[in-house]
């Protein structure tokens, strides 16, 4: 394997850097969390890596590698009640491409009393913060545009689906058309989260952020994961530059009943597709003691690549093979 240059690894220390003092700055206590956990993440989307772990009685049980901190992490808030961040790595299965692997570093973190309006401005303010700590300036050099850190649109899925098809998203049988009728050759699907998510990934998240930094927020229902609904919208958002998406942000769910049957509902997904996984019970319990909060997560090997002007994530992680 091609050693990386220092430099990638002075970057990377002085990035991290730059987000713990950032976090220390705005009264954020660093947090740690197992790796290994009796509960895996239940999001249709996303599998553990499972782990058959041997005590030494001999007993054996099956354990799971965290694809998040965010079960342990939202824990942690329901007891201290306290904004709070972890830097940290986790684990996917079925991951790899050039922006992803089965391993990689993630930054998460938690705001009480925050909406989604003030955790888009806590991320531009991580975003400017590591940029100014690698070059002095709110400034990044990526894919051969200057974007300026300090200046990003925010567009809705709505407003964002309409200018890159000329549809909106709820119009499922104009999606559809649009498929069809679209240069490249896709396999059509019955299902409007498919349909949906080929629009997305083929013809719109390409489009992201490549003129300007750029929040996508305001999400059908459907593609809410454990952010609250308001007005018939899933409030997250997703921040992308030159077409990378970077951090998932998410006005939380605090209500049991709500979050039960988020759950539950995605427990059945993973079930019709043979993936068989328990319910994480005090997860469910301990959210009823959060106050109003928001969080995030942000991908640090991708903020990297962006920092640095990479192509592929491989080339800023340094020993990771898989």
């Amino acid at each position: 394997m091609k050693q990386l240059p220092n430099d990638i690894y002075r970057a990377k220390h002085t990035v991290i850097k730059a987000i713990r003092n950032y976090f220390e700055k705005t009264g954020s206590i660093e947090v740690f969390t197992p790796y290994l956990n009796k509960f895996p993440n239940l999001d249709p989307n996303i599998y553990p890596v499972e782990c058959t772990v041997e005590k030494s009685d001999g007993k054996k049980i099956t354990a799971y590698l965290h694809t998040s901190p965010e079960y342990n992490m939202k824990k942690l808030l329901s007891k201290i009640k306290h904004d709070i961040h972890q830097i940290c790595h986790v684990f996917r299965n079925f991951e790899g491409s050039d922006r992803h692997t089965v391993e990689f570093m993630m930054l998460e973190w938690y705001r009480l009393g925050y909406n989604l309006e003030d955790l888009m401005e806590d991320s531009k303010n991580i975003f400017i913060e590591t940029a100014l700590s690698l070059s002095g300036k709110p400034a990044v050099s990526f894919r051969g545009r200057e974007y300026n850190i300090e200046k990003w649109e925010k567009i809705t899925v709505d407003e964002a689906f309409y200018r890159y098809t000329g549809i909106y998203p709820d119009d499922f049988e104009g999606l559809v058309r649009f498929l069809k009728n679209s240069p490249t050759h896709h396999c059509i699907s019955n299902d409007y989260e498919t349909v949906f998510y080929t629009v997305y990934a083929f013809y719109v998240e390409p489009k992201l952020g490549i003129e300007k930094p750029t929040f996508i927020y305001d999400y059908p229902p459907q593609f809410s994961a454990l952010a609250k609904i308001e007005n018939g919208k899933g409030k997250r958002f997703e921040a992308y530059i030159g077409g990378v998406e970077l951090i998932n942000g998410y006005y939380e769910i605090n209500n049991t009943t709500e979050l039960r049957k988020r759950l539950e509902k995605d427990r059945n997904e993973k079930a019709k597709k043979g993936r068989e996984y328990p319910v994480d019970e005090e997860f469910i319990n301990s959210c009823k003691n959060i106050p109003e909060f928001s969080g995030a997560s942000l991908g640090i090997d991708r903020l990297l690549m962006v920092l640095l002007n990479k192509e592929k994530i491989h080339e800023v992680q340094g020993l990771n093979w898989i």
